[in-house]
């Protein structure tokens, strides 16, 4: 059984849209209404080049809240469950896949029942051959979530970074606090050209809490295989790449229970999609 999953978009100063996915700038009238929500990142700046970072906007307007459903899939078919790790473990430098044992969940996109699937303005997703294709179709952050919400934990992503170019970007999105408007939550993401970074969105702003950052762990260029990963235990956030630690910083913006996703920036190619061959959480004892 499908399960419908919502996606966002941060509106313009003065235009709230509804659609498949979020991203900016807005179109012109609002996508007719689905089982899902969008909210445009408007006056986003693109991410550079250079090794220069460039800091995001400090005010954007806050998105109008959409209902969205919250039932858990009766499928299981993509998603596997166990029970929480008895293990008592701290993060470092080691990989913590290994230290967890099963995950709490698990998708390898046999079908796409975890996610809300199909093409809008900003954004297209599509199972294929075990792999979620997910497009970007403008230069503009664009996300989807998925249904579960979860709030300590160490989550991952396996992706490709397909035919992507210099600062072209994508990654994790987690702890939104409310699907249904997405307002607020914390993006990790990797470039193309090897770099990461780590933003908060709190509902007005966008503060930069890891800038732009290189580090030869990430594979960087067109179709290259990276193992995103967060560990989040309360206020600390520790970022992972192909099982190595990046860098540990502690935020007390969103510590509690949210939702989880993924997002992709096109911003230098005209679009761009990265394949995801898994995801998965660990619930953190």
């Amino acid at each position: 059984m499908s399960r419908n999953v919502w996606s966002f978009v941060l509106p313009t100063a003065s235009l709230w849209i509804l659609a498949l996915a979020c991203a900016m700038p807005a179109p012109a009238s609002p996508a007719p209404p689905q089982d899902l929500a969008t909210q445009v990142e408007a006056t986003l700046q693109a991410l550079p080049t250079q090794t220069a970072p460039a800091e995001p906007p400090t005010t954007t307007p806050p998105p109008s809240a959409t209902a969205v459903p919250s039932a858990t899939p009766s499928s299981t078919a993509t998603s596997e469950f166990s029970p929480t790790p008895s293990v008592t473990t701290t993060p470092g430098s080691g990989d913590p896949r290994s230290q967890l044992g099963d995950p709490a969940w698990r998708d390898t996109f046999t079908t796409g029942s975890n996610w809300t699937l199909g093409e809008d303005s900003f954004t297209r997703a599509k199972v294929e051959d075990g792999e979620l294709l997910f497009t970007g179709l403008t230069s503009m952050d664009g996300w989807r979530l998925t249904w579960p919400e979860i709030e300590d934990f160490y989550l991952e992503a396996e992706m490709n970074s397909g035919d992507c170019e210099g600062n072209d970007h994508y990654g994790l999105i987690f702890r939104v606090p409310d699907r249904h408007a997405a307002d607020e939550g914390y993006l990790f993401g990797l470039t193309c050209d090897g770099r990461y970074w780590l933003r908060l969105w709190d509902g007005e702003s966008m503060t930069s809490l890891v800038p732009l950052t290189a580090n030869t762990i990430i594979l960087g260029g067109p179709g290259k295989d990276n193992r995103l990963g967060v560990w989040a235990d309360g206020e600390q956030l520790v970022l992972y790449a192909n099982g190595q630690k990046l860098e540990e910083v502690e935020d007390d913006a969103l510590n509690e229970k949210g939702g989880f996703g993924l997002f992709v920036g096109a911003r230098k190619s005209e679009s761009l999609t990265v394949n995801v061959d898994e995801m998965a959480y660990w619930n953190l004892p």
